[in-house]
This record gives C-alpha cells, structure tokens and sequence, in this order.
C-alpha cells in the first residue's frame, strides 16, 4: 500500500512542480529604529490609507508609529480589538472596519497571531462574496489581488511575516489555514527594538517553529535554488542567534539575525512548502493542545532521522551551507546537522518528549497528519498513517512498532 501512497503523492507532486511559479518578492526594510520607515513606504508605493492593526502588547511601540504616520501627513485608522486567540469573526470585522474607513492597505504591528488575522482579512477583502471559512485550503483566492500588507513583527521566529498562509481559530480550539501565494505581505518592516520585550518561551517557541520551516523546506521536492539559499541563510541565522537572544535578549545585531533568519524561513517555506514536521505538529497541538513549537522540536530531528537516506544528501549539503559541518562523510554531516539542531532546542528550554501523546489519540494524529501533507507536500519519503505513529512513539517515549520503511 505504501508503494501505491508513494506512487500518487510524488504523480500528484510532479504535475504540481510543473505549474508552479515563483511567489512574488517582498520588499524589506530592516534595522533599528525602522519602524519609522513603515510611513515612508506607504508614501513612497501611494499604498492609500492604512489600517492598523494592533496587536497584544505592542502599547510601547504604537506612538514611534502613530508619530510617524502623522509626521508625513498619512491619514489613517486603527484596529486595536482583536481577541485574545484571533478568530474568523476577527477578520471579518476588520474586513467591514477597513471598508467603512475607506482604507486601501493593512498595517500591522504584533506578533504572529496578529499578522495572520490581517492576512486573513486581506484574503476576505479580495474575495468580498466568500466567507473566511470557505477559503480555508490551497489557492482558494484564484490569483486575485489582495490588499498591500505591511507587517511589523514584534515576536519573530516563526516565519509569519514572509509566508504566503495565515491561520485562525473558529473559537472552539480549531484552527484553520487560509493558504495561497497572494498572502504573502507585500512589505516588512524588521526592526530589532521590537523584539526587546519578547518573551522568553514564545522566542524559544517561534524559533523551533522557524527552524522547521526552513529545513523542511530545503528538503522539499519543490525547492528550487533560490528557496534552497534561503533556507540555509535561515538555518544558519538561527544557529547564530536564537541562543543568545534567548539567555540574554542579545544584542541588536543578533536580533536583527533572527528576524531575517525568520523572514527568510518564511520566503524559503513559501517556495517550496512543507513536510511532515509541519503537519505532525500542527495535528498535535490541535488533538492534544500542545504548542506547535514544541511539537516541532521534537519532531523535526526524529523526522530527520527516519527519512534516513531519503534525507540524506539534502541534510549533508545543508549542513555544509549552514555552516555547521564541512568535513567527513555525507552520512557524518547529516547527523552534525541533527544533533546541532537537538542542542539548539535543548539550549533553549525545549522539551524532547511529548507526554501528551498516547495510544489513546495517537491514530488520529497520524490520521490527521496524513490528511494534512498527502499527496501535496514534497517531503523526502511519502510516508502512512503507520509512519507517522512511529514517529509519535518515539517522541513519546514508547518503544517503537515495525512500521516499514520510510
């Protein structure tokens, strides 16, 4: 049956390669103090009046805005009532506000969460006769055009601001992606000041998450040398980074590494998309509540490592660009890259166990998993139901059953 599984996924994938093309670029503008910058851009593109979305502890940034916004005569209104987890009715009340203020672009400044609901409404905003929950999917929004989206990110890591997808919740603890090329923001602004009051476990979190974005998407089968180049800036950026900023908040140098090592996982997950990493998390964080980015610090080295030869060659060559093993065999590389990866998470507070899992919701995370990256993710080896349960087994401390091979 795994043959046959095998054989459609990577039909279905090849026809897919055939007609893809490359997402559009996003301009940037990066440094301290850029947040002043957001004002120049809008003049700069004639993007019309913004709305601004404010997200969840951004109070000690919102004025450098505001002033900059009035400084160069751009009028604009503000969004500042999101909840607390972001839902499809978020999206569409902001939807209604940015038509009834007569605005043409989204401004955002927050963490993840907010610039997904402003990416969510942009998508509503280009489709007014379809409901958010009837775009949730792949390619739902038809290449049409969606509102300039500046994104401002004050909790980087995970790749947000540069990924053509944006998730939501219905309220009741599930979540939904919106996915298509056109989400991807037009414009961001990286400025390292931000990043001054992230918290600890949420950098620790988004980093894990990031970090799995670019590795999965350097061993995509759709990933092309430019989402290649990207992914191994990204890794390597977070293997400088991350730890630093995580024991010390780092300096603004080594944060300004980490927001483009988490822009450039996004543009490299944007090209070439995502695997079993992606999926396993997020099936567990929905079944089991656990955070994604914990989920994927486990997973991403188990992963790694059952895809075995399949991997391989893709893990060695990363391992070389990334920076961390130039010497030995293809084999020595790949496993230098694994375990530099196992002490980043290990360095900054990640768990390498998943207590939550159990034989009692295993089936339906492996079920949900499958559902989620078959046939459409390029992941190294296609792999079941009875493949990804290995890997649950593992992560959660159970010995492992006969699975067949990956």
């Amino acid at each position: 049956m795994l043959l046959l599984t095998t054989a459609y996924c990577r039909l279905h994938q090849t026809l897919r390669r055939a007609g893809m093309r490359p997402p559009k670029g996003q301009m940037a503008e990066e440094g301290a103090s850029s947040i002043f910058a957001a004002a120049q851009l809008i003049r700069a593109n004639r993007l019309g009046k913004p709305l601004v979305i404010l997200g969840a502890g951004t109070e000690r940034w919102q004025e450098r805005l505001f002033r900059s916004l009035r400084e160069s005569d751009i009028p604009y209104a503000v969004w500042d009532r999101l909840s607390a987890v972001p839902t499809a009715d978020d999206a569409e009340n902001i939807r209604l506000y940015w038509i009834g203020e007569g605005c043409a672009c989204f401004l955002v400044l927050g963490d993840g969460a907010a610039l997904d609901i402003a990416k969510t409404a942009a998508a509503r905003a280009a489709r007014p006769g379809r409901s958010v929950m009837s775009m949730v999917g792949r390619g739902r929004l038809h290449r049409k055009k969606t509102p300039p989206v500046i994104v401002i990110p004050t909790a980087t890591g995970a790749g947000a601001e540069a990924l053509g997808s944006a998730d939501f919740s219905d309220g009741r603890g599930n979540t939904f992606t919106v996915s298509d090329r056109s989400l991807i923001p037009a414009y961001a602004v990286l400025d390292p000041e931000l990043l001054e009051d992230m918290p600890r476990e949420v950098l620790a979190r988004n980093a894990a998450e990031g970090l799995s974005l670019a590795v999965e998407a350097y061993c995509s089968g759709y990933a092309d040398d430019a989402a290649r180049h990207a992914a191994a800036e990204a890794v390597r950026g977070f293997f400088e980074a991350v730890e630093p900023c995580w024991n010390s908040g780092g300096s603004t140098r080594q944060r300004s590494i980490l927001l483009n090592a988490s822009r450039r996982a996004g543009e490299a997950a944007s090209r070439a998309g995502f695997g079993y990493v992606r999926a396993m998390s997020r099936a567990v964080s929905r079944v089991c509540g656990i955070s994604p980015g914990d989920a994927c610090a486990v997973f991403l080295p188990i992963c790694l490592e059952k895809y075995g030869k399949h991997a391989e060659p893709m893990l060695a060559a990363l391992a070389e660009e990334a920076e961390v093993c130039a010497e030995g065999t293809r084999t020595e590389k790949a496993a230098a890259l694994i375990e530099r990866i196992r002490r980043m998470t290990f360095c900054i507070g990640l768990p390498d166990t998943l207590e939550e899992i159990s034989d009692s919701n295993m089936d339906e995370i492996a079920d949900l998993t499958v559902l989620e990256a078959n046939p459409r993710y390029a992941a190294p080896a296609v792999w079941e139901a009875a493949q990804c349960a290995s890997v649950l087994r593992v992560a959660c401390g159970m010995p492992e059953k006969n699975a067949g091979k990956g």
